[in-house]
């Protein structure tokens, strides 16, 4: 086996089913799955035994210990060379696993890669993500630069580097951000490979506001990690909501919008802490950070809705076999 397929699982529905018909059907057959029962008040694995016909293991919970808990010691049984994460109601292509593996082969040098992947349930669109590591870096100044559903890596980068406790459903980008800090090489394949599933309370208003308030905290902890000798100085910028409109997320409820000199301070702070932290550590993702400053300076005053645009642009990468499977028509 070269792949294990890490499922963490609470309180499935009958898309657990699906997504086991997903695994049954890849083009590979070099991989195994652990499932994760998360404390469900039935147990799971006769479900598993009945609907996946793959090697498998199931480790159960007595009682509900968090996502975070189930993926560190789902990813720590693994003994194959690569950990592959896939989530309990998604979908995804016939070909991920082979395709994955194909690309981590092929680039040696890549520790983790992610993939573009299509968002369904509440509309389709296809969310990106930048492919180059220093790009990829430089991205995590605003947000997750891999799609967690998407990720394969080497075994020993997540047995390493276990995800943090204490960064609620933001555990993936608070991992990649150790991950950066420590040299851990990054990519994205263009591909889409993840059916991911957005619906009922994770597109609810409230969920969007909760988000908005949450990634402030992110976005310390990014920038204290990124750059650890210049915080202070970005924190009049985060406090009056600058990173929030540069990074396209909504503003919290009662926050006013920034005014353009605002934007332009804080862009003129960040700019000056990256050149700093550039001349001391001669790291080339600065240099794409910069670059992208001004992108983002020029959309927030604009007023540009390019994240959308983007992602709207991007169903052209969406095959003929994604296209029947996300309309339900081909299993």
């Amino acid at each position: 086996m070269r792949a294990t397929v890490v499922i963490p699982c609470f309180r499935p529905d009958d898309n657990l089913e699906k997504m086991l018909g997903d695994l049954n059907a890849q083009s590979s057959k070099e991989f195994e799955v652990i499932v994760v029962d998360d404390g469900n008040a039935e147990p799971i694995e006769p479900r598993i035994q009945a609907g996946l016909n793959r090697p498998h293991r199931v480790i159960r919970f007595e009682e509900n210990r968090g996502i975070v808990a189930g993926l560190n010691v789902g990813v720590a049984a693994v003994r194959t060379p690569y950990i592959i994460r896939m989530d309990a109601d998604d979908r995804m292509s016939s070909r991920r696993i082979e395709r994955q593996l194909a690309f981590m082969e092929a680039n040696p040098e890549v520790d983790i890669a992610g993939s573009s992947m299509a968002v369904f349930g509440s509309g389709l669109r296809v969310w990106t993500k930048p492919a180059e590591h220093d790009t990829i870096v430089a991205g995590l100044l605003w947000s997750p630069s891999l799609h967690h559903p998407t990720v394969v890596a080497r075994r020993e980068v997540l047995q390493d580097n276990p995800y943090p406790e204490g960064f609620h459903l933001a555990e993936d980008y608070a991992l990649w951000l150790t991950l950066a800090a420590k040299g851990v090489r990054m990519a994205n394949s263009p591909g889409v490979e993840v059916y991911y599933r957005m619906e009922g309370q994770n597109t609810s208003q409230e969920n969007t506001q909760r988000r908005s308030v949450r990634y402030l905290a992110l976005w310390r902890q990014a920038l204290a990690t990124l750059l650890p000798e210049g915080l202070e100085h970005l924190e009049p910028g985060l406090d009056a909501g600058c990173h929030h409109v540069l990074a396209g997320v909504p503003l919290p409820e009662g926050w006013d919008r920034p005014s353009l000199s605002h934007l332009v301070s804080h862009v003129d702070a960040l700019r000056t802490q990256l050149l700093l932290h550039g001349e001391k550590t001669g790291e080339a993702w600065v240099n794409r950070a910069i670059q992208d400053l001004a992108d983002r300076l020029d959309q927030a005053s604009s007023r540009t809705k390019w994240h959308k645009l983007g992602s709207v642009w991007a169903l052209s990468r969406l095959t003929l076999g994604d296209w029947l499977l996300l309309l339900g028509r081909s299993r």
